[in-house]
């Protein structure tokens, strides 16, 4: 029962994954920016969670092979991003150790790695929205 457990949180995991990036894809850095980004950090802190039960329950992982895996327009540097550059900095570290994660066969690695990339997008959201003077800018979810 377990090891279903953890595929199917896995699998719920993913989804939600997918489901946050795609706001991203065609998104120009617009009011709902802060929303989408903390979309991202929960989606992220999701699969945190789901690869870290994954991991107790002693499933493996089948490295993918090197490739480039690049984040949606709007979180890339060239869309005009706003907030604080050391943070996007943090943002782009954290997505480069999921790339190397999923290259590799630990899966803490990438329970570790979303991780990252849930705190970094939880601290752009905020900083956005207080430099915008939003309502949105709230207390980080987990630390």
């Amino acid at each position: 029962m377990t090891l279903d457990r953890a595929m199917n949180q896995l699998r719920i995991a993913e989804h939600s994954w997918q489901t946050a990036l795609r706001q991203h894809v065609t998104a120009p850095p617009d009011p709902g920016y802060p929303r989408r980004l903390r979309d991202l950090a929960d989606a992220c802190e999701e699969q945190q969670i789901a690869y870290d039960y994954a991991a107790r329950q002693g499933l493996g992982w089948t490295p993918l092979p090197p490739a480039e895996r690049p984040a949606p327009h709007e979180l890339t540097p060239a869309s005009g991003r706003p907030g604080p550059p050391e943070l996007w900095n943090e943002f782009d570290q954290s997505l480069e150790d999921l790339s190397r994660a999923f290259e590799g066969i630990s899966i803490p690695a990438i329970a570790r790695a979303f991780g990252e990339i849930s705190v970094a997008a939880r601290a752009l959201s905020a900083a956005i929205a207080a430099e915008r003077g939003s309502a949105s800018a709230r207390v980080p979810r987990s630390a």
